[in-house]
């Protein structure tokens, strides 16, 4: 699972798995986002998003800002940066079951 929350915590930069892992995992996670987001793109006017194919998707939305998620290869964390709340940082952890989920894992301040 991505695991934490937001506040102003260090992040452990251990490696838990092997690089092509973690570009495997980010890669179809940024994928399957954007695809979704470009469901709300078709229905919305005020919506723009963008893949830029290496690790970054750009989200703008008219009157209220552009969001950014990234890969962040050397800490193998995906990054979201927000107009609203700040950076939030997402980190993968094996869960129990042997599969993954989400959760934020970091904080404000850091981008």
């Amino acid at each position: 699972s991505l695991g934490g929350g937001m506040g102003g915590r260090a992040m452990s930069t251990k490696q838990d798995m092997e690089a092509h892992q973690y570009h495997a995992l980010a890669n179809s996670l940024l994928d399957v986002m954007t695809e979704e987001l470009e469901r709300t793109e078709d229905e919305r006017d005020d919506f723009e998003v963008e893949n830029s194919g290496d690790g970054v998707v750009t989200i703008k939305i008219t009157g209220k800002g552009t969001w950014v998620l990234n890969k962040q290869a050397p800490s193998q964390q995906i990054w979201l940066s927000s107009p609203l709340s700040g950076p939030i940082h997402f980190l993968y952890k094996e869960s129990a079951g042997g599969g993954g989920a989400a959760g934020g894992a970091g904080g404000k301040g850091r981008g």
